[in-house]
């Protein structure tokens, strides 16, 4: 089981051409021998094709960047989502502003925000 991702790219238009993004988000670990700590973060880099016809392979060049495998990094539920808002600012700082949330209830299924330096995020169209 895992949380809705985040993805945060450094293009507001990802679906116009080949973009760099960074999926972050948090994973349940049924080896947990704490039922509420049993979380950890996970984020994984690549390059995102929307033109790839193949569903499965429009995530590129996937390379796993954070997956701490130490019981001390395991969180509950409510720390776990700290941590994902935490890495979305870090890599916001480095230019990756342009946040996608999947929303599977609304077309076109995910929301786009652009992450100020605030740190707030303000929605785009």
């Amino acid at each position: 089981m895992s949380t809705v991702p985040k993805s945060v790219y450094n293009t507001p238009d990802p679906e116009k051409e080949i973009s760099e993004v960074y999926t972050i988000y948090a994973e349940m670990l049924v080896e947990a021998k704490d039922p509420k700590k049993c979380w950890v973060v996970r984020e994984k880099h690549g390059y995102w094709d929307e033109n790839e016809q193949e569903p499965k392979k429009r995530f590129k060049n996937s390379v796993t960047t954070l997956s701490p495998i130490d019981p001390v990094h395991y969180l509950s539920i409510e720390d776990a989502h700290k941590v994902i808002d935490q890495q979305v600012l870090f890599r916001a700082n480095r230019g990756f502003k342009y946040l996608f949330v999947w929303d599977p209830y609304e077309a076109p299924f995910y929301k786009r925000y652009e992450i100020l330096a605030s740190g707030s995020y303000q929605e785009m169209p």
